[in-house]
C-alpha cells in the first residue's frame, strides 16, 4: 500500500507543478481556469484519469463523494474541453520520469519499433485517412498508421505515434 500511496503522491505533485504554468496546457490562456469554480485545472486533469466505464453523471457523483453540490455533466465537459491534449503526453513523460527505472541489458534499454495500418470507417474519406489499396483494384480505404515503442525487458509499450 505504500507504494500506491507514493506513486498517488506522484502524481499529484506533478499535476500541481503543471497548474503553476496551466496557461500552457490550455486552449485559450488569457480566459480558461483563470476564476476559481468547481472545476480547477488540476482536478479536472485528475478526474478525467479517475474516470471509469460508468455514465459521466455517475462518475461524477462518485468524484464529488455522492453529494448534492456535483457540478453539472455539462460543465464537466466544457471543463475537459479547456485542456489540450498534449497535456496529458506531458503529464505521462513527467510522473514517467519520477516514477520509472529503466530495465537496463548492458547499459542498454530493448526497444522494438515497429508500424501497423489500422483499417477505420470508410465513412470518414478525408486525406488525412485515406489510403489507397497496392492491389489491382486500387480502391481506397480509410486507415491510421501506429507506430509503437515496445520494451523488450519490461514488456511494456513505451510510446505510440498515431498518424492519418
Amino acid at each position: 500500500m505504500n507504494k500506491f500511496k507514493s506513486i498517488k503522491k506522484q502524481l499529484k505533485f506533478c499535476i500541481q507543478s503543471m497548474e503553476a504554468s496551466s496557461s500552457l496546457f490550455v486552449v485559450n490562456p488569457e480566459r480558461d481556469f483563470t476564476r476559481r469554480r468547481k472545476h480547477l485545472f488540476g482536478n479536472t486533469m485528475m478526474n478525467v484519469l479517475l474516470l471509469e466505464a460508468g455514465s459521466l453523471k455517475d462518475e461524477l457523483f462518485g468524484l464529488f463523494g455522492y453529494t448534492l453540490d456535483v457540478p453539472s455533466v455539462s460543465s464537466f465537459v466544457q471543463a475537459r474541453d479547456k485542456i489540450r491534449p498534449d497535456a496529458f503526453c506531458t503529464l505521462f513523460k513527467r510522473f514517467n520520469e519520477k516514477t520509472h527505472t529503466p530495465v537496463l541489458h548492458k547499459g542498454f534499454r530493448l526497444l522494438a519499433i515497429d508500424g501497423s495500418v489500422l483499417p477505420v470507417s470508410n465513412a470518414m474519406q478525408d486525406k488525412e485517412t485515406t489510403v489507397l489499396k497496392q492491389n489491382h483494384t486500387d480502391v481506397p480505404f480509410s486507415a491510421y498508421h501506429i507506430n509503437t515503442s515496445y520494451d523488450l525487458l519490461e514488456h511494456t509499450y513505451d510510446d505510440v505515434l498515431i498518424q492519418g
